[in-house]
């Protein structure tokens, strides 16, 4: 379930919480809490639910249920959660989610997590992955921007195939909730950092960034070669220019290979003509 939300609303933490009966009804009560924030302190609530369709009589009637763990999201303070838990019918069915780790007996998730899994969610239209995520997963792969299609500013950690650079892209709340996009091809992923922990599969982080910045260096200096030898770029190349822009400009590097990196920004930007523009000044500065 996705509720409009108001982006203007100043930074709250979202609390994780657990309804002990699993009761749907529970969303048409903080509907109205949240209604009467003023008074309750309730901005915003996130519920993921599972949605199946039944025939009864002949009419498909869409039947919601609380998902495994009965999960509810709640943005206000710790104090107006635990003021609402003493008002039925939240004080026999609200439960915090506190882990023994947790120095504050309850969790608390970033707003942007939470955005990026209800952005995420709601493009889905209700055929919905929930799972719990490991560390396993949330480490094999690159975080990840899908910048085209359906699925376009959602966030997440690629989960990568051998021989392949696309994938589905995890949209993870921490270690408590996430959900799986269906596959995105390589070039409507923009990549923002690298996994730093590799496997027999994937490869060392050093390498597997070498091995990316190298190939882009490939890339930019055919685009370079073909602006001096014609002195302009064809109209496909520059839509491969500044696809190239899109997806690696903001991937995060260091030391030599951050100036490869660089280095073959420049000569795209050298390509297209673009040599007075803050984003050429940027890289230039990077190098040597």
């Amino acid at each position: 379930m996705v509720n409009d939300y108001n982006t203007k609303v100043p930074s709250l933490p979202w609390l994780v919480m657990y309804s002990n009966s699993g009761d749907i009804g529970i969303l048409d009560v903080l509907a109205v809490k949240q209604a009467e924030c003023a008074t309750t302190g309730i901005v915003d609530f996130f519920v993921p639910l599972e949605v199946t369709r039944l025939a009864i009589e002949g009419r498909s009637v869409a039947h919601k249920r609380l998902i495994a763990g009965n999960y509810i999201f709640i943005r206000a303070t710790r104090e107006d959660i635990l003021r609402l838990r003493q008002e039925p019918p939240f004080d026999a069915a609200l439960r915090f989610l506190h882990p023994s780790s947790s120095p504050t007996g309850c969790i608390y998730v970033p707003d942007d997590e939470v955005q990026q899994l209800r952005l995420a969610v709601g493009k889905m239209d209700g055929e919905v992955e929930y799972f719990v995520p490991t560390s396993k997963e949330l480490i094999i792969g690159d975080y990840v921007r899908i910048i085209e299609g359906k699925y376009s500013d959602i966030k997440g950690v690629l989960e990568s195939v051998k021989g392949h650079e696309g994938g589905r892209v995890i949209v993870a709340l921490r270690d408590v909730l996430a959900v799986r996009t269906p596959r995105i091809q390589a070039s409507n992923l923009q990549l923002l950092e690298l996994a730093k922990a590799g496997d027999s599969l994937t490869g060392s982080y050093t390498s597997r960034a070498y091995k990316k910045v190298r190939g882009l260096t490939a890339d930019s200096e055919r685009l370079l070669d073909e602006r001096e030898k014609t002195g302009k770029l064809s109209e496909q190349s520059v839509d491969e220019a500044n696809r190239l822009l899109l997806r690696f400009t903001e991937l995060k590097l260091s030391g030599k290979i951050r100036t490869m990196h660089a280095a073959a920004i420049c000569n795209i930007l050298l390509a297209l003509g673009e040599t007075e523009s803050e984003r050429y000044f940027h890289f230039k500065n990077i190098l040597p």
